[in-house]
């Protein structure tokens, strides 16, 4: 049965799961008028095959009691166990106004004395008028206001930044739903969400002294992405419920009457909740990159031994509980003669009961061009403790790899730089001007001429222009991220118009070469790398895919449009390592996909 059935079956059914025999009490109105019948119910639950005996009953005496006790049993079998309950009904009518507490009944079942809560009733004066039964929809959803109720139930609602919280939607009904869809979904902005699995089966609560049948609609787990006080926008629902035909003195109308009722749209909201989100401390490592939580490092290197401009890679797994997506890549510092690529990430999430665990792995891969014994320094990752209240670092062992001379011969090392590719800028050889010359009349008079004119004037001109471009840049300075959030789409169109001239570049067999071909994937990704870096302000020496997909998703951008970011950018370092794999056809896509991707991100970040 999938979850929404199983919700509809324990609403509609009213199955209690529970172990322990329970004792508990309600009204089916609350408040009610003098003169006016209301029922007062005794449920006796997990009793066992004997039920309950010596009923006794509080004291009753500011009511008239028409009925009573009425009966009723009910059994069902659920994962094999048998859960049954008995209900004991009296029908009251109220004396007077006021506020009347009905005490605690008591029975004895399974070997115990069992007793109810106390009830909390108000009684107020009856209009003189008969009351009608309600007949259109409005009349019925005021009747259903107190009847379904939607709540949002949180574990904690202060926590530190990163911390993970649980959210919980539960609907409380006191009638029989038949239907329920999503009108509108509760909005997260400033959280990383993840679901957790909502608890099957239903369970009897007491509120303001109605006993609600209620369930889970949906849980989550909350990791603030950022400090300050989050709203959690309502949840909506539209129900179908089923209610009963008004009655009618014709017969003829009573012959042809629904006898199961008819069923009528009410709408259900469940009200905004506020988080209060704490800064961390502000003494964190220079490393540290955000992870809340418990977690372990675990590094590796695939071979110990290696040619020169032979692929290596380099593995870096952290585990443990907390916000596991939210981790970025932890800085490796590689010999200088290492041509590295961008760091190929997955995870792993599990849900340990309500908690977030699991793995995310980073894996560096790396081209050696030079031989020797090469060190990788040790990597270090810092995390703040949740438990220990605390910031913790960890720290890997150094890697050796032993490079051997390959095949190739390397070219002159220049240290600090990173792979580019060579393009021709100018020939050495000109080409000889065969156009008719311009000859000047003789006798025409230099300072007459317009060009002598313009020449006067270009000082002023470029005085005033330089003054213009002072000030331009002086502003710039003051707005640094506006001025490269401003900028961000001119240098992302820059980049993917080099991008298709490359892409229309043919060689001499009518397709692009493989040095063409690994030219375009690279204005590709730089393209992206360079918007992202200044739409979202992060300076290209700490740029990395994950920290951007983080600051993304703080913004609430659509899960689809990062997961085609993602794979974007990974399908352009895989065709710059390995670039005979793609062909124009795939090269068109990708082309295609980027503009795509930049129009969207430019459409939402506005």
């Amino acid at each position: 049965m999938n979850f929404r059935a199983a919700i509809l079956a324990m609403v509609i059914t009213g199955t209690v799961v529970a172990q322990e025999p329970t004792f508990e009490a309600g009204v089916d109105r609350n408040p009610a008028g003098v003169g006016e019948q209301l029922t007062l119910s005794f449920t006796l639950a997990n009793a066992g095959v004997g039920g309950g005996k010596n009923l006794r009953l509080p004291d009753l005496s500011r009511f008239h009691i028409l009925a009573g006790p009425n009966q009723s049993s009910s059994m069902q079998f659920i994962n094999g166990a048998v859960a049954s309950s008995i209900t004991y009904s009296y029908v009251l009518q109220p004396k007077e106004v006021g506020k009347v507490t009905i005490g605690s009944a008591s029975i004895e079942a399974g070997g115990k004395k069992l007793e109810s809560q106390p009830v909390n009733l108000e009684i107020v004066r009856a209009s003189s008028a008969p009351k009608q039964q309600a007949q259109t929809p409005e009349e019925v959803a005021g009747k259903l206001a107190d009847k379904i109720l939607l709540k949002v139930l949180l574990d904690r609602t202060r926590v530190l930044q990163g911390e993970q919280i649980n959210v919980t939607f539960k609907i409380y009904t006191l009638v029989s739903i038949v239907d329920f869809t999503l009108k509108k979904a509760p909005n997260y902005t400033g959280f990383w969400v993840e679901d957790l699995d909502a608890p099957k089966g239903q369970t009897v609560e007491v509120v303001d002294g109605k006993r609600y049948r209620t369930g889970v609609i949906k849980k989550v787990a909350l990791f603030p992405t950022q400090s300050g006080t989050l709203e959690i926008s309502p949840m909506e629902l539209v129900t179908v419920v089923q209610v009963q035909s008004p009655r009618s003195l014709d017969p003829f109308d009573a012959f042809f009457r629904d006898p199961f009722g008819r069923n009528v749209n009410y709408e259900v909201r469940s009200d905004p909740v506020r988080i209060k989100v704490d800064p961390l401390p502000g003494d964190a490592p220079a490393d540290f990159k955000g992870a809340v939580g418990q977690f372990a490092m675990s590094t590796s290197i695939d071979k110990k031994a290696t040619r020169t401009n032979e692929p290596v890679g380099i593995k870096v797994a952290v585990s443990g509980t907390g916000n596991i997506k939210l981790l970025e890549a932890p800085a490796v510092e590689f010999p200088l003669d290492f041509e590295q690529y961008s760091p190929k990430v997955s995870d792993n999430i599990s849900r340990s009961g309500d908690r977030i665990a699991g793995s995310k792995t980073f894996e560096f891969l790396v081209l050696p061009r030079y031989p020797g014994l090469k060190v990788i320094k040790p990597i270090t990752f810092s995390y703040f403790d949740l438990g220990k209240r605390e910031y913790v670092r960890l720290r890997s062992p150094q890697l050796e790899v032993n490079v051997e001379q390959g095949a190739a011969t390397p070219g002159p090392l220049i240290a600090g730089t990173t792979r580019e590719d060579v393009r021709l800028l100018s020939e050495d050889i000109r080409f000889i001007k065969i156009g008719m010359p311009s000859f000047t009349r003789a006798g025409d008079r230099l300072w007459t001429s317009a060009a002598f004119l313009g020449l006067l004037f270009l000082p002023v001109v470029a005085l005033l222009g330089t003054f213009a471009y002072v000030r331009r840049q002086r502003a710039n300075a003051q707005d640094e991220v506006g001025y490269r959030n401003r900028r961000a789409i001119g240098v992302a169109q820059k980049g993917l118009k080099q991008a298709e001239y490359l892409l229309k570049e043919k060689g001499a067999k009518g397709t692009p070469s493989t040095a063409q071909r690994t030219r375009f994937y690279s204005e590709v990704s730089r393209a992206l790398w360079k918007y992202l870096g200044d739409k979202l302000n992060i300076p290209q020496a700490e740029f990395s895919v994950e920290r951007a997909i983080a600051v993304l998703t703080g913004r609430s951008i659509d899960n689809g449009l990062l997961r085609a970011l993602k794979l974007l950018l990974e399908t352009c370092d895989m065709a710059r390592f390995a670039p005979t794999s793609m062909d124009i056809g795939a090269m068109q896509k990708t082309y295609d996909e980027a503009k795509r991707i930049i129009v969207e991100l430019e459409r939402t970040l506005k």
